[in-house]
């Protein structure tokens, strides 16, 4: 894999919407995950989706955006587009990246049987977004909750 000479392997990570979502192409997730193969070390840094970086032929726009640019160039393009404008801004190696959207989330889940979830604290959600524009209520309480991969995005949103 490209990286291992260094003992550093960078790959991307991009969560968007997917269809049906508005601005579902932006990336609303940005991770750097890092893996250092001689200790099976693992960092994940979070790029905030604000940041401003320059996107080619795009000028300084939010980062976030790269992805959607690239689709917009070429469908499946996105991916490849995001990974260059981060690797060019944040002057890393970055040679590989993942995009995972919604519908991916709740399969990833469904697939290892669910997550177990401990909720920090109980809340309620009377503006969690539905699919037709309008509101619905969710609650989570205090706790370890095992949830499916719906119940899971849920709570991640």
């Amino acid at each position: 894999m490209a990286g291992q000479a260094t003992d550093r392997i960078n790959i991307l990570i991009l969560g968007i919407g997917g269809e049906n979502h508005d601005g579902g192409y932006l990336s609303d997730t940005n991770i750097i995950l890092s893996l250092k193969p001689s200790t099976n070390e693992v960092a994940m840094i979070s790029v905030p989706r604000d940041l401003a970086a320059k996107i080619d032929g795009y000028g300084w726009t939010k980062i976030n955006h790269a992805h959607a640019y690239g689709e917009m160039k070429k469908s499946g393009y996105g991916g490849e587009f995001a990974r260059q404008t981060f690797a060019e801004n944040l002057k890393i190696d970055l040679p590989y990246f993942l995009v995972v959207d919604f519908t991916a989330f709740k399969e990833i889940i469904e697939i290892v049987g669910g997550v177990e979830i401990d909720v920090p604290n109980s809340f309620v959600d009377y503006s969690y977004p539905t699919n037709d524009y309008g509101y619905q209520t969710v609650t989570f309480n205090k706790g370890k909750e095992k949830m499916s991969g719906e119940r899971a995005l849920i709570f991640t949103r």
